[in-house]
Parts: structure tokens; sequence; C-alpha cells
């Protein structure tokens, strides 16, 4: 009879044993899928940042180009402006008694015409300009952004593995103290 209930207690601890090895390595298929899981959301977020960046930078590049060809036009025009004016007063030369008034006239309206080009480049330049402090300041701010929700991920992720560690840890303590 003694022997009997000693197997049965026998029997009892090895079915609590396979049980607890059971329980165990679902918590190790667990952990690797939160492990897994939060490579996969820090990977996201990376490859979100990237993306963001990229378009950032494209975005950055296609207002240099307008700029850039803003800044071509205007001295194109100013070329023109220039030439036309020259052209102006050769033909204004022959003519300067008749026409003296006129080509004063003509000369106003030209340096008019390139101040106000020159000032309209300016004004569009400067807004050019804050677009891209703008959209820096928005990167910087995407980036931070970024950073605090990787630490949050990262908190997170300790935070599981430490409950985890510690339901292990507990169950260790209630095998050891079914021994």
């Amino acid at each position: 009879m003694v022997e009997n209930t000693l197997k049965q207690q026998l029997h009892e601890c090895q079915h609590d044993n396979n049980h607890l090895k059971d329980s165990i390595s679902a918590m190790r298929e667990e952990l690797e899928e939160v492990h897994h899981n939060s490579d996969t959301r820090v990977q996201n977020a990376v490859a979100d940042a990237n993306s963001e960046i990229a378009q950032l930078t494209e975005t950055i590049n296609a207002i240099r180009d307008e700029i850039e060809t803003l800044n071509n036009d205007t001295q194109r025009k100013m070329q023109d402006a220039v030439a036309d004016g020259q052209v102006e007063i050769a033909q204004l030369k022959t003519t300067v008694a008749a026409l003296r008034d006129e080509l004063e006239a003509v000369n106003n309206d030209t340096q008019r015409k390139m101040q106000n080009a020159v000032a309209d480049g300016q004004v569009e330049i400067s807004q050019l300009k804050t677009t891209v402090s703008t959209l820096r300041e928005e990167l910087e701010h995407m980036r931070l952004s970024s950073n605090e929700r990787l630490a949050e991920e990262t908190a997170n992720f300790t935070k599981e593995r430490s409950q985890l560690q510690s339901t292990i840890q507990e169950l260790r303590d209630k095998i050891e103290s079914s021994k």
C-alpha cells in the first residue's frame, strides 16, 4: 500500500514535471514571439523613418532644383533686359535729340523692372529658405518622435522580458519546493 502511494506520488510528480516542462516550453515560444514582434516593430519604425527621410530629401532636392531654375530664369531675364536696353540705347543714340525724354523713361522702367525682378527673386528665395528650415524642423521632430517610440518599445520589451523571467523563476521555485 505504501508502495502504491509512492508510485502514485511519483506518477503525480512526473505528471507535474511534464506539465511544467510544457509550460516552460510554451513560455519560451511566447518569449521568442515577443522578441520577434519587438524586432519587427523596431524594423518597421526604422523603415518608416527612412522612408520619411527619403521623401524629405527628394522634396529638398526638388526645391533646390526649383531655386536653381528660378535663379537661372532671373539671370536670363536680367541679361535679356540688359541686352534689350543696350539695343534700345544704341537705337536711341541715333535719335538723341528727339527721343531723349523717351530714353530716360525706358531706362527708368527697365531699372524698375530689374529691381522688381530682383526683389521678387529675393522674396521667393526667402520663402524657399523658410520652407527648407520648416522641413528640417519637421525632420528633426520626426527623428525625435521615432527615437521616443523606439525607447517606449524597448522599455515595453524589457518589462515583458522581466515579467517572463519572474514567472519562470516562480515556476522553478514551485518545482523546487514541490520536490
